[in-house]
């Protein structure tokens, strides 16, 4: 029985030798590729400094392309800028007609001067003395007396007139006037 036991711990000792040099084994290779190797290669500076410049091309090659885009969409842009500064100034001179067309205005003459209304312009004498201005085609429309006004004929306040052309036809004060009128005029 003693050999038998003997043999047993001689295998127990080769067991455990072998267990203990197997886990100091996977300790070593955990340590990971050796620098250099195949699996962890060195690199130089000048291959780092090689790969910065093939990535600073690509780079570039694509900018370039999108730089000429880029002018193209400022000068569009610009264009399109232009164009709303146009509609802007458009937009506005129709808003100051509009208003002009659609709005009474005080107006005062002084004893001797005119005013000739334009087409479709809207006269009311709310003060003064005035006689009416025939036009080459006619003269003023009183709408309130229902009668076109003649050569040099007094104008009742307080009447709504309409000048039907442009034409020379108007007003002429005998007195300070103040009058409304929608629409466009000249004073002379």
């Amino acid at each position: 029985m003693k050999v038998s036991f003997t043999i047993t711990r001689t295998k127990i000792a080769i067991i455990t030798t072998a267990i203990i040099l197997s886990i100091f084994g996977f300790i070593v290779s955990a340590d990971g590729a050796t620098p250099g190797s195949e699996q962890d290669p060195l690199v130089t500076l000048s291959f780092v400094d090689k790969k910065i410049e093939q990535i600073k091309y690509y780079i570039d090659s694509i900018t370039q392309g999108y730089s000429g885009e880029i002018t193209n969409f400022a000068s569009t842009l610009a264009k399109y800028q232009e164009q709303l500064n146009q509609k802007d100034t458009e937009i506005a001179e129709l808003k100051k007609t509009v208003e002009d067309a659609l709005t009474f205005k005080v107006v005062q003459l002084k004893k001797g001067q005119s005013l000739i209304p334009g087409e479709g312009a809207e006269i009311i004498i709310r003060s003064g003395q005035s006689t009416a201005l025939y036009g080459a085609n006619g003269g003023l429309c009183d709408i309130t007396s229902a009668k076109d006004l003649q050569e040099g004929e007094a104008i009742a306040n307080n009447h709504m007139l309409i000048s039907s052309r442009n034409d020379g036809r108007g007003i002429k004060a005998a007195s300070e006037v103040y009058l409304l009128i929608k629409g466009s005029y000249t004073l002379k």
